[in-house]
């Protein structure tokens, strides 16, 4: 590696962690589900192990604690606090993804100027750095999955790579299921592809390929069913199909039936053989990218965004233009690929995670979350806008000046990108993923005063439940925040089927985000609490026993009645 590509990667790496981190200058921490992490961690450190019986509203973390066993270490090692370790470690681990994809791009496409602007393309980029920014297993799962992805392309030609690749992939398995999920097809995408557009030949590296892929499926497997019970009879029955295990079933199946489909291939010998592009193709490629985002656009704003009930507004669209303007060089980079030994691979992943993508939209939506997949997508997306840039200056002729502002030009989108990469609250249909200094005293008087189950959105939950140690209803009452029934104030505070059981609310928790926008499902947008509702609080059976100005809690006197 040149000197010059070596501080060039640096500097992306050192953007990439700035702006995952940026979050914290706002927030004491940044991330919806922040308290739940906290609780498992601080567990884990203190007794040495992971307690299965969970209360929380992430039931599957338990069984999948590799995350938590990467800064369990790093606490006892270096001697740091739990949430020192919390707010950093895992979102700069998360923007290292930038090491491996460089790594990738540059060993499909040889030339360092194209692996650059896919790595820095994926520093910035909202879809990637929202996601990553948080201390979430999938934030792990990201960077071992990209690592996997390099150490799988390498494994074709270089035996030696299995054994990492086995390690990196089994620590995948216990740390996050959509992650490994989103390998597992781009694997096997890589694998049929490949045997479609040319008659199989079978080679060592080849059925090195498919060995690895056997035992990632069956790896996989193994696990969702055979340990992680929870995610088995909770999660991954949330399809919208009967039997739920179809979906599962129709996997195999589907992979015997390509592999007969390129067993059967072998007897045609037509192979692909692709053309070199000349100016007009990838600068149509350009327009027609740029067209097909735009559409995706208007859809989450006059639709929803796919997988989801929540619309976007136009204003929203602002923050992406940067990007915007950057990732139709993708549809002018693809052609190029196929001039390069492992390019067909790319493709594959694009491939794969589109059709998976369409199929979380028909029957899957909150197992397979469609909106998730761009984070993965953006892979093969940044690979093929590096080359579709640079060649679209190369056929242009681009010399001095010329050349120089376009590649300026391109550089202030790329930082672009990074700027408008966490956007407001509003851009995500109300959500509001920091925690403030003040949302932790309501917390920590609860751990100190209260007992029982407190109501409250999701975020109120997370707080209340991991700082606090009190048992919360995240999303399994929505009445108490959004309806307002005279005469009933109660209505949605008895009987709810809450992770900790069924039992009446003993307090209520509403604090400022809350009148702003409650948050309950991840699938649904904040919904302002009308002005009634937060009355309502005001008056029997409800007693105000804190309020700091930011959250108020209302302990609930079952017993007495609205004539109180």
């Amino acid at each position: 590696m040149r000197k010059s590509t070596a501080l060039g990667l640096a500097a992306i790496a050192l953007g990439s962690i700035s702006v995952r981190l940026s979050p914290l200058w706002s927030f004491v921490y940044w991330g919806s589900d922040t308290g739940e992490y906290f609780s498992i961690l601080r567990t884990l450190v203190r007794t040495g192990h992971v307690s299965t019986p969970y209360y929380g509203w992430g039931i599957t973390y338990p069984y999948f604690p590799g995350m938590f066993f990467v800064q369990a270490g790093l606490a006892d090692l270096g001697g740091l606090d739990v949430s020192t370790v919390l707010n950093l470690l895992v979102p700069i681990l998360g923007a290292l993804a930038v090491g491996p994809m460089f790594l990738l791009a540059a060993r499909i496409v040889t030339e360092d100027r194209f692996a650059l602007f896919a790595a820095a393309l994926l520093a910035g980029a909202n879809p990637h750095v929202y996601t990553t920014s948080h201390a979430a297993p999938a934030t792990l799962g990201d960077l071992l999955a990209v690592t996997c992805l390099l150490l799988f392309v390498r494994l074709r030609s270089d035996r030696r790579a299995i054994i990492p690749l086995l390690l990196v992939s089994g620590s995948l398995v216990v740390t996050h299921h959509l992650s490994l999920y989103f390998l597992l097809v781009m694997v096997v995408g890589a694998i049929v592809v490949r045997g479609l557009a040319r008659p199989w030949q079978g080679g060592a590296g080849t059925r090195r390929e498919i060995a690895f892929a056997f035992v990632l499926a069956v790896g996989t497997f193994a696990f969702w069913f055979g340990y992680a019970t929870p995610f088995r009879d909770t999660i991954l029955p949330s399809v919208n199909i009967q039997p739920w295990w179809a979906l599962i079933l129709a996997f195999p199946i589907g992979v015997a039936i390509l592999a007969g489909i390129i067993f059967a291939r072998r007897r045609i010998p037509w192979r692909y053989r692709p053309r070199y592009p000349n100016l007009r193709r990838p600068a149509a490629g350009y327009v027609v990218g740029l067209a097909a985002i735009s559409v995706l656009g208007l859809v989450t704003v006059v639709v929803a965004v796919p997988g989801t009930t929540f619309q976007e507004s136009p204003t929203t669209l602002l923050f992406f233009v940067p990007l915007v303007a950057l990732l139709p060089f993708s549809a002018s980079g693809r052609k190029f690929l196929d001039f390069c030994r492992d390019g067909a691979d790319v493709t594959a992943w694009l491939i794969a995670l589109l059709l998976s993508a369409a199929l979380g939209i028909v029957v899957a939506p909150q197992v397979l979350i469609p909106y998730r997949h761009m984070e993965y997508v953006l892979v093969p997306l940044a690979i093929f806008a590096g080359v579709g840039f640079f060649r679209l200056l190369d056929l242009a002729g681009l010399r001095g000046r010329s050349r120089s502002a376009a590649l300026a030009a391109c550089g202030l989108l790329l930082v672009g990108t990074a700027i408008t990469s966490i956007p407001p609250p509003s851009a995500f249909a109300g959500w509001h993923e920091g925690t403030v200094p003040q949302a932790l005293d309501p917390a920590y008087w609860a751990r100190d005063y209260a007992s029982g189950l407190v109501a409250t959105d999701h975020h109120g939950s997370s707080t209340v439940f991991g700082y606090g140690g009190i048992n919360a209803t995240w999303d399994r009452t929505r009445a108490p925040f959004l309806v307002n029934i005279p005469g009933d104030p109660l209505n949605g505070l008895g009987s709810i089927d809450s992770p900790s059981g069924v039992k009446n609310a003993t307090y209520v928790w509403i604090d400022r985000d809350m009148k702003a926008g409650v948050r309950l499902g991840p699938f649904e947008p904040a919904v302002p609490m009308p002005p009634d509702v937060v009355r309502k609080f005001d008056g029997s059976p409800f007693v105000k026993v804190f309020d700091n100005g930011y959250a108020q809690l209302y302990w609930i006197a079952w017993s007495c009645t609205t004539a109180c």
